[in-house]
Order: structure tokens, then sequence, then C-alpha cells
């Protein structure tokens, strides 16, 4: 008697079930092989992604792990000042699909190059690669499988279907893109891509600019320089994990500027049970801060903001829809201070606060904050040392923190209803804050 055991599969064939584990389990928290299952993540899943993220990451480079009595918590453990790479973009690097896609995908390569004056129609590929194919790789969805390799590789325009012959046909590559340019200015477009992947978002595709430019300068002896630049910037509080949600962003985007709508299968907060729901696209917004994206949607008329990392998956639809309306709620849009969307405008409350201006600088920096960061607020200058603000407001959650990185420039004066519920809740949590670290008086 045999019994068949699962072989470990390398490849990442849904992307989407290991970005929630990357998040869950090493950004937002240590958990451990029990505690995955409090996110609905099998012991089983939780097991092949832990040893997927071991592969993609390296397990002395990046990874480590904490004992909790019983309980092993794995972590990642990033060093600012060792180097300057994000080390979760290796997950994209290694973002492949089945084993099956991944060996068709280069046999048709090969075979393209040695027909590349006659090009090859669909069923000699087919009778061709199924010579080579192991049984324990070929399936009954070969052909499905290498039609679907095909359209990729002519969306990358690696390919391109004759239809009045019927066969396809390599297309003609540029050898070496870099040729044209000196070895000093290679280098410079190296450091400035370097400087730009960890301080611009979306940065995945420079990621593969910089291994491209990278393997260049190896292959022209260039070692010590490329380790010299390493050590040239130090990037302090750099969010790496927003790599994980940038292939949603890009789908977002592509919605977006097609005018496609889009089916998102989303996690609501404290729910386990996920929802799926048509929208429209309507905004990106992205917290620089915490490195957090923001998919702001209208559905049934009425604008959702969608955080990233509850977003599963997105869809785009053939279903088309109007621009104009998205232009028919961008004021209300505009009008919020992040993401707080109301659901109707006239949902906005009056705050009203009064700010000290600095006394020891000719320059009023607390003026031109506010300015910059509070469109449309109504400012009034009482005099050298107040001005006041009033704005309108859809959550005092949000507003919150930004009122407190003023310190004792920043209080609330107005009697509306809000503005006393924000001045009770503000005094309150400064009572907590009081509490940790002991009386002032």
């Amino acid at each position: 008697m045999y019994i068949k055991v699962a072989m470990f599969n390398p490849f990442v064939s849904d992307f989407n079930k290991l970005r929630r584990f990357s998040r869950i389990v090493y950004l937002y928290g240590c958990y451990s092989r029990e505690d995955a299952e409090n996110f609905n993540i099998a012991k089983r899943t939780f097991d092949d992604e832990l040893r997927r993220m071991r592969i993609f990451l390296g397990e002395d480079k990046y990874l480590s792990s904490e004992r909790e009595g019983k309980k092993t918590l794995p972590c990642i453990v990033e060093d600012f000042f060792r180097e300057v790479e994000n080390p979760l973009v290796n997950l994209y690097f290694s973002k492949t699909s089945t084993a099956l896609k991944t060996t068709l995908f280069f046999l048709t390569l090969q075979i393209f190059n040695l027909e590349k004056e006659r090009g090859v129609l669909l069923a000699q590929l087919l009778d061709r690669i199924s010579e080579v194919l192991e049984c324990e790789v070929a399936d009954s969805e070969i052909e499905s499988s290498l039609k679907r390799i095909l359209k990729q590789m002519e969306k990358l325009s690696i390919i391109r279907y004759l239809k009045s012959e019927r066969k396809y046909v390599l297309c003609s590559c540029v050898k070496d893109v870099f040729k044209d340019f000196s070895i000093d200015e290679i280098k410079d477009i190296y450091i400035s891509v370097l400087f730009f992947i960890n301080s611009h978002v979306p940065s995945v595709p420079g990621w593969y600019l910089k291994e491209s430019l990278e393997k260049y300068l190896l292959e022209l002896g260039e070692r010590e320089f490329v380790e010299d630049v390493a050590r040239m910037f130090w990037f302090t509080y750099v969010p790496h994990h927003h790599v994980l949600e940038e292939n949603l962003v890009w789908q977002f985007l592509e919605a977006a500027q097609t005018n496609k709508k889009i089916k998102v299968l989303y996690c609501p907060r404290n729910k386990k049970q996920k929802i799926e729901f048509v929208c429209i696209p309507a905004r990106i917004v992205y917290d620089v801060k915490l490195g957090r994206f923001y998919f702001l949607v209208l559905k049934e008329e009425e604008i959702s903001a969608l955080p990233s990392w509850r977003t599963e998956k997105i869809e785009i639809l053939s279903e088309g829809f109007d621009p104009q309306q998205i232009e028919e709620v961008s004021n209300v849009i505009e009008k919020c201070f992040f993401v707080s969307i109301p659901e109707r405008e006239d949902k906005f409350q009056k705050i009203k606060i009064r700010f000290k201006s600095p006394q020891d600088s000719s320059y009023n920096f607390v003026l031109a904050r506010v300015k910059r960061e509070l469109r449309n607020a109504k400012i009034t200058k009482a005099d050298n040392q107040f001005f006041e603000v009033e704005y309108e407001i859809s959550n005092i959650k949000e507003i919150k923190g930004w009122l407190r990185s003023f310190g004792d420039r920043a209080v609330i004066i107005g009697d509306s209803e809000v503005s006393r519920q924000l001045k009770e809740e503000m005094i309150n949590e400064w009572k907590e804050i009081l509490k940790n670290y002991g009386s002032l008086s």
C-alpha cells in the first residue's frame, strides 16, 4: 500500500494568499502557528507560506524567530544601517505561477528562437512541447495553459500573431538597451534609481530596473562600485510593506484610466466573512507617514474608502462607466481631510481652532503648514501672536493626530457640537498620556 504525500510547491500561484499572510503574520504583529487560526489561516497554509518566505527572503538575512513559552514567533528583521534593500520586493521577484506555466513560458521562448524567420503554428508548439514535458508536469489543461501564456507574451510584445498565416512570430528585441550610454552615465542612472525607489511610490517597477542595472554593472566588472553605492544611503523608517499592495494599485489605476468598473473582494473590519461587490474606481490615496494605500470607490452612488490592507483582490470588469459620475462627487472628496468620506455633502461639520504663531522665527511655519494641509479652510488673523481657522470635517478621528502634532500651538475654541466633542476627546486622551508618564505637577 502506497500513500501519496502532497509535495511542497514553492511557486506562488496565488499572490493574494501570500500577501495576506505577509501582512498579518509579519508586518502587523508576530504571530505563531497557533495564533494564525484566529485570522482564518490554516496551520498547513501557515507552514507553506512561511516556507515560501524563507526561500524568497533568505533564512539568515531577513527572517528570525522569538520564543513565547512553547510558541515560536517568526518575524522579519530589517537593519536600516546595513543596507537599502526592501526585502519584501523579493516576494514580487519570486511571483510566478504554476510549475507548468513557468515551464511553458521558457519552452515557447526556446522554440520561437529556433524559428525566428518562419514562425510557429499553435499545433506545432503543442507537438514540440509534448515531446519534452515530463508526465508529472504536463496535464490535460496544457493547451488552454499554452494559449494563456501566448496571450501574455503578446501583451508583453515578445511575440505577435499573424492572422493571415495563423502563426506566431518572435518580435525583434533590442539586444542592449544600455549600449549607447557611457559607464559613468549608467552609474549615475543607477544611483538615481536607487534613491527614487526608496522615496517614491509606487516603486516595484523601479526595483526591477534597479536589478537589471545592477546585473549589467556586475557584468562590466563594477562590483566595487555597486557595493559602495549600497553604503551611500540610509533610508530610515521607510514603510517597506507598501510594495505588497502595488499590484492592487496598478489594477485600480488601469481600471480608472480605461473607465472600467472593478469587482472587489474585501475584508470588513471586525468581520471574518469576506464580501464581494462591484464599484467604480475614483481616487487613490497614499498615506506617506504609515505607507498605506486607500481606494476611494463609488458604490451605489455612495463614496467609500477601502484600506488596501483589507482589500484582498481587485478584478477589472468589461463593463464601463461614465467618468462624469466621478466628477459629480469630486467636490465631496476634495473637501475631506483624509479618507473619511461622508455619504452626503451636508454631513460635514464645522470646527474652529486657534493656532499660536512662532515668536522665535521670522517665518510663520505654522501658518504655512495649515495653508498647505487644510484645503478650503477659512483663516482669520487675530493678531501677531494668533490666527484662527474654521474648517469643515467629516470625521474627528483622523484630525486628532494632526492636531496633536502641533503640541500647544493648536487649541480648539469652537462652540459647535463637533468642536466640543473633539475637545473633550483630546483632553481625555491627554489625561491617559499623563497617567502613563506621571503627573507633571
